[in-house]
């Protein structure tokens, strides 16, 4: 078995986004098919699903519809903190949505997560306030996690958007719908994720971690995001402990074994998903999968054992 050359350091993707080289398309594009809002009486995940299609296929002449759209999904469901969160991130995406308000009901809603600091340090950065961005990396420290919702959101998001014309704008010689569904809700899902992280991986770049105090909260910083349910947060994360590290010490040394265990995983259960011939019904089984495992570092575990393949390099 051929194993994928991706490197989830120089490409910092998610497992499952290397479901898109098994099913041979792509996101959709602007100038594919239209996508509608939810009809009257959709549930909060047909909701919320149009809403990411909607920003997903044009953002900029679709912004306003998808957060309608995801702003009825969080008040048909309150309580579910993967649907507040990618509001957060739509509205960040979308000129002229303020952040501050959603921000404000995930942190009471999952007061130990720490992404919900991102876009305060994001912003304290654009005012070069770099004491309101010292005060938020010391808040950071003390997140109990930097969760995404990576499983819930690709389980929940994929069934209803399979049901619609959005899920490929590339025709297959074998139908795969909800494959295709979870090509297209993965590839959006990355695109709204990655720059969430970018204010705290220029927090604790090179230059500032020269600073002592700093380079105190980053190193607490790296162990939260290591905590992530993601394998991009958990990378960047162990990129950052890397950083910190002394050359050749022995915690560089145990750094660098994590992450090739990380990037063995990754890699591997990528591999094996891309060898999956019925793509349709393997996709169905990692739905299942993902509504029992909250961690997508768990899912790519589960399918190397699933695959009999070793855990580590």
């Amino acid at each position: 078995m051929k194993r994928t050359s991706t490197n989830i350091w120089a490409r910092p993707w998610p497992l499952l986004v290397l479901l898109l080289s098994a099913c041979a398309s792509s996101p959709p594009q602007p100038g594919s098919p239209s996508v509608k809002p939810a009809a009257e009486g959709s549930d909060a995940d047909q909701m919320a699903a149009a809403a990411l299609a909607l920003w997903g296929t044009n953002a900029s002449a679709n912004g306003s519809q998808a957060l309608n759209q995801i702003q009825k999904a969080t008040q048909a469901a309150p309580d579910r903190p993967e649907l507040l969160w990618l509001h957060l991130r739509l509205c960040t995406e979308v000129a002229g949505c303020e952040p501050e308000p959603i921000e404000a009901r995930l942190r009471k809603l999952d007061p130990g997560s720490g992404t919900v600091w991102l876009g305060a340090l994001s912003r304290a950065q654009a005012r070069r306030d770099a004491r309101a961005e010292a005060q938020i990396l010391d808040m950071m420290t003390k997140a109990a996690h930097f969760n995404v919702y990576w499983t819930t959101l690709v389980a929940k998001l994929s069934p209803p958007l399979s049901k619609t014309p959005v899920g490929t704008s590339v025709a297959q010689p074998m139908p795969a719908p909800l494959t295709n569904a979870m090509n297209a809700t993965i590839g959006w899902l990355s695109s709204l994720t990655i720059p969430a992280f970018r204010a705290v991986t220029l927090a604790c770049d090179e230059q500032h971690v020269r600073e002592p105090e700093t380079r105190a909260r980053c190193q607490q910083v790296a162990q939260a995001l290591e905590r992530s349910d993601t394998t991009l947060v958990e990378g960047l994360g162990l990129g950052i402990e890397q950083r910190l590290a002394i050359a050749n010490s022995g915690a560089a040394m145990q750094v660098m074994d994590r992450i090739q265990t990380l990037r063995h995983q990754n890699q591997a259960a990528g591999t094996v998903v891309a060898a999956q011939v019925e793509k349709d019904k393997f996709a169905e089984q990692m739905i299942k999968l993902m509504e029992q495992l909250k961690k997508e570092q768990d899912v790519s575990r589960a399918i190397l054992r699933w695959a009999g393949q070793p855990l580590t390099p």
